[in-house]
């Protein structure tokens, strides 16, 4: 909502799997470079092609915030 609010429709958001403070350093690593490269595709990805995926997107809450 704060991007909307600013002007940025489809402001993509880099999702970031966790836990990472307790894996095995592999895992660590393997996570860092996912990241890595879903960040660079995000910014070498033509902006109405990135545009139409992030409008259909949904975000789920992570588990934790979601009250039960």
């Amino acid at each position: 909502m704060v991007a909307r609010g600013l002007g940025h429709l489809s402001l993509p958001i880099a999702i970031i799997p966790h836990p990472v403070g307790s894996t095995e350093p592999e895992l660590v690593t393997r996570k860092g470079i996912d990241v890595a490269a879903e960040c660079i595709r995000m910014l070498t990805t033509p902006a109405d092609e990135l545009d139409a995926e992030i409008r259909t997107t949904r975000y789920p809450l992570p588990p934790a915030t979601v009250p039960k």
